[in-house]
């Protein structure tokens, strides 16, 4: 597969690459930044944590082809977490620009300046890319990839790609990140860098500054998106959902909001890689992927209703010990379950997150989604609420339309679940918040 740098070199050296801030970097720019820092590097094992995503995407080009694997460090991992996993990568070095993070095998770096100076030749060979898990439903995995599973339903047609101007709303050193980072690269587009930190209507402003036409988020961070005002001058060609399920309501609101838009459900793990996209906009994934797989995948459903899928092309592993990410005829455990509604497979949820009531399983998102449909509802989660006699109880954390009586939305979302659910999933408690939490990753915080 061609390299992330040679495919930027086939680009113009004066093209716009990257939005950072307010301030367009060029190919030749970024790659010129890349190939001095190059030189500081070693050829072993090396961590990169960079305090944002566009320094950590430099020392990635400047990484790769020299170095033999680089674990990638969310920002969110402190210096205990790097501890416990620096040993499990084999790594040898550090690179970082973090003053939070010490130890006798630190780089201190700093490359926030574009360098003028031609590039130099950085050595070749295929680098492995080490890439946590999110850890939503248990502890972070570690998962060892090469470029070409990582990237293997990227489109690399530059001359369709570079017409559309991609947005990163993901942290670049989680899987879906990663995604979106090599379709620009990869593809032939531009790539805009963003403020997660001050806020949703920042985030939606700076998108809309650069011109991002293409946009990659989970159901979750969409549907805070939509409601930031910034977001209605979006310019969307391409919509994409990943990371959660994608229920009905999100797919049927964003194709209102955004009617030139193509819209897709892709469903992915940072496990398994990208396994498929789903275009109809609805909900779930056609009977006939099963008999008809999508190119370069086969799935399977169990007689429990868990999705494995099966890749043709396969060179990741989890490290320090995991249990094995295949199977030996090469299936993959999902470990989501789905459940067959006439030609359609709809998604339940992760079997390791279902709450337990009384020996029944509960799945948070049927719950999530019955409440979501109730008017004066802005954002739900449901957890499992500890009880002594039944084991856990369902609980939903629910951020009300102030224009809404509680009381009454109370009722209405009450209401709603016993008419549509099973009595044992029915929120036993309905908790009032100012926000419903979200991950790094954008995905919905349930503990």
């Amino acid at each position: 597969m061609i390299s992330l740098r040679q495919s930027l070199t086939a680009r113009p050296a004066t093209a716009p690459l990257w939005r950072y801030g307010d301030v367009w970097r060029t190919v030749g720019e970024v790659l010129a930044a890349a190939a001095d820092f190059a030189g500081t590097l070693p050829s072993g094992r090396i961590a990169l944590a960079f305090a944002d995503d566009e320094a950590l995407a430099r020392a990635m080009l400047a990484a790769e082809g020299r170095c033999e694997s680089v674990l990638l460090v969310p920002s969110s991992w402190n210096q205990a977490l790097l501890e416990r996993y620096l040993p499990i990568a084999g790594t040898e070095l550090l690179v970082t620009d973090r003053a939070d993070l010490t130890g006798p095998r630190v780089l201190r770096v700093g490359i926030g300046q574009v360098s003028a100076t031609p590039a130099k030749p950085i050595e070749p060979g295929e680098t492995r890319w080490i890439i946590p898990t999110s850890g939503t439903t248990g502890e972070p995995k570690l998962v060892e990839h090469s470029l070409a599973t990582l990237a293997r339903t990227v489109r690399t047609d530059q001359a369709k790609g570079r017409d559309l101007t991609w947005g990163l709303v993901y942290e670049l050193a989680r899987f879906a990140g990663l995604q979106v980072f090599f379709q620009a690269v990869l593809g032939g587009s531009r790539l805009a860098f963003v403020r997660r930190e001050a806020g949703i209507e920042a985030l939606a402003a700076d998108l809309a500054a650069a011109g991002c036409n293409a946009l990659s988020a989970t159901p979750t961070l969409w549907r805070r998106l939509l409601m930031a005002p910034a977001a209605d001058g979006l310019p969307l060609r391409l919509v994409t959902l990943g990371g959660e399920i994608a229920d009905q309501a999100i797919l049927t609101l964003l194709a209102t909001r955004f009617p030139a838009a193509r819209i897709l459900h892709i469903y992915a793990s940072t496990e398994a890689g990208v396994g498929f996209s789903v275009t109809d906009g609805r909900a779930g994934f056609p009977l006939s992927f099963l008999q008809e797989p999508p190119r370069g995948i086969e799935l399977k459903v169990d007689l429990t209703g868990m999705l494995w899928v099966r890749p043709a092309l396969v060179g990741q592993r989890f490290l320090g010990g995991a249990q094995a990410l295949q199977s030996l005829d090469g299936w993959i455990n999902t470990g989501d379950q789905v459940r067959l509604e006439q030609d359609r497979w709809i998604f339940l949820g992760r079997a390791n997150g279902a709450i337990n009531v009384g020996g029944n399983k509960v799945f948070p998102e049927e719950v999530e989604d019955c409440i979501r449909s109730v008017s004066g509802v802005r954002h739900v989660g449901v957890r499992a609420r500890s009880n002594p006699l039944v084991g856990s109880l369902v609980e939903a954390f629910v951020q009300p339309d102030p224009a809404f009586d509680r009381t009454i939305l109370k009722t209405a979302i009450v209401k709603s679940c016993r008419a549509t659910l099973a009595p044992y999933k029915v929120p036993a408690v309905v908790t009032w918040v100012d926000d419903v939490p979200m991950n790094a990753a954008g995905k919905l915080v349930r503990a």
